[in-house]
């Protein structure tokens, strides 16, 4: 009996030490997607952006385009010690721009509903510990803005393969532009867990409350918008001439892989935005261009950047922006806005198309 007992132990005690090994081996075979903390903020470059120069005409009217041309020049200074990479210029024109976002704003209207993605190392639900997520596929996100606003999804959406992920999924909804409740991915469902979940912040301590992740710091609102553009300087080579004919009244363009997009400290440089192109006719109606004549328009130039070195270390991401009131010269040709050229000087533009310098007319 001792003999049988012993070997009955022994057998017990095999099966323990086998699933104590075989269910962390499982684990470690699955395809997890590790979780990654955004980076600490840190230093930012200071940034000076101004509107110099703006030249625009506007030509043949059709049924339901414009054809305009334009020329602008934003004068660019990097007021840090350190050298700074520029990633994008903007400028826009427009009846009127502001600061902030409006009350009239679709961000802050009574009955506006917007949602937003996040995620989190961690967090406890009704005091359980939650740190891995089943993810059905990419658009997931999709399907908590579908729970939040009652809209189907298109059909023809590719979902793509499931995932699982470190961390949790959670989602923000704003009602009126303030947060009503957080949503989290629980293995595929979106449950509301407002009230009852805490989880960790990328410092690793624990919350409970529920912070405005939507940082409206820099944004804008404007209207009567007439024109604009964005120029992104990073990889990725010229804009097609396909973007170029988008007949909105903001378009993006790409400047030449080759182009350098480094700022030395103290530097200052000229950058052009220019191009022959068509828009919708509501962005330049007839009696929004007669008040030009009279009534002052708005421009708004703006630069993102990072300070150089800093990607992987610490986000150095910011925003300036100048945005000011001017009125404009009605020349035989358009409209006219200069700050900065003299009678005998002339802009002269790089084999890049991009930076400008001002030269003497001969």
């Amino acid at each position: 009996m001792k003999i049988g007992t012993n070997l009955i132990l022994i057998g017990i005690l095999s099966m323990l030490v086998g699933t104590a090994f075989a269910s962390p081996l499982l684990i470690s075979e699955l395809e997890i997607r590790p979780y990654i903390a955004p980076l600490p903020k840190g230093p930012t470059a200071d940034i000076d952006v101004n509107v110099v120069y703006v030249n625009f005409s506007v030509g043949d009217t059709g049924e339901y385009l414009t054809d305009i041309s334009y020329f602008v020049v934003l004068n660019i200074t990097n007021n840090s010690d350190e050298w700074a990479k520029i990633k994008l210029a903007q400028f826009s024109a427009a009846q009127n721009i502001t600061s902030g976002v409006s009350s009239d704003s679709p961000f802050f209207g009574e009955n506006s509903t917007s949602t937003s993605g996040w995620k989190a190392e961690g967090a406890w639900v009704d005091g359980e510990w939650y740190n891995l997520t089943w993810v059905p596929h990419e658009y997931f996100w999709m399907n908590c803005s579908i729970i939040v606003n009652g809209k189907e999804m298109g059909e023809g959406v590719t979902l793509g393969e499931g995932y699982w992920m470190e961390g949790v999924q959670l989602m923000d909804k704003h009602v009126g532009g303030k947060l009503s409740n957080i949503y989290m991915n629980m293995n595929g469902t979106w449950v509301d867990v407002t009230g009852r979940i805490e989880w960790l912040d990328y410092n690793g301590n624990v919350i409970d409350t529920s912070p405005e992740r939507m940082d409206f710091s820099t944004a804008v609102t404007g209207s009567g918008t007439f024109f604009g553009e964005m120029k992104f300087f990073s990889a990725g080579g010229n804009t097609t001439d396909d973007e170029e004919e988008i007949p909105f009244s903001i378009i993006s363009t790409r400047a030449p892989t080759d182009f350098n997009n480094l700022w030395a400290p103290h530097q200052s440089r000229l950058i052009a935005l220019s191009a022959d192109r068509k828009i919708l006719n509501v962005y330049l109606e007839s009696s929004k261009l007669e008040q030009l004549k009279t009534e002052p328009t708005t421009f708004r130039g703006s630069v993102h950047s990072y300070l150089n070195g800093t990607i992987g270390v610490y986000d150095s991401n910011s925003v300036d922006d100048e945005i000011k009131q001017v009125h404009l010269e009605i020349t035989e040709d358009g409209y006219l806005y200069n700050a900065i050229l003299s009678d005998d000087q002339m802009f002269v533009m790089d084999s890049f198309g991009v930076e400008v310098f001002i030269e003497p007319r001969n």
